[in-house]
């Protein structure tokens, strides 16, 4: 009985954190657009968009994230009804922007210049790059943790 309680509480604990919506803190992280503006995460994935969103987490320096960001470019011809916002956790802004524009993918780009220290890359217990999110219609977190394009494609 008490190997079952046991196992119980290990698999419990164990769980998956997959939340629904993003916690205060992490909304009011602020995010540099390629004009250096200094915007709150909050504004990016709240304005008013009638579809889903794919969030892309990325470092242009990282080969595993060009790959995915070719994969995405592709992705992105057969499916133009999503918003794509792409965060860069480059060592800069400036490698950052310098690179940017040769991207092979469109949508809105931004910058966090906290990385993973900051409250969205704790929120997101952000580790691992690339690293991909889906947000639905209401903004409410459909996949959290998605490091493949193929899985992404799932969801959507």
């Amino acid at each position: 009985m008490k190997k079952l309680i046991l196992l119980s509480l290990i698999f419990i604990s164990c769980g998956i954190f997959q939340p629904s919506k993003f916690d205060k803190s992490s909304l009011e992280e602020n995010i540099l657009s390629v004009e250096r503006d200094s915007l709150k995460f909050s504004e990016i994935i709240n304005s008013k968009n009638q579809n889903k969103t794919l969030i892309h987490i990325y470092a242009s320096y990282c080969p595993f994230s060009q790959k995915s960001l070719e994969e995405i470019g592709e992705f992105q011809k057969e499916n133009k009804n999503i918003k794509y916002v792409f965060l860069s956790v480059d060592h800069s802004y400036f490698d950052w922007k310098r690179g940017v524009e040769d991207l092979p993918v469109k949508g809105e780009h931004y910058y966090l210049p906290r990385k993973g220290k900051g409250f969205l890359g704790r929120f997101l217990k952000l580790k691992e790059i690339p690293r991909f999110l889906v947000l639905n219609k209401e903004g409410e977190i459909k996949v959290f943790k998605s490091s493949k394009v193929s899985k992404i494609k799932e969801s959507l």
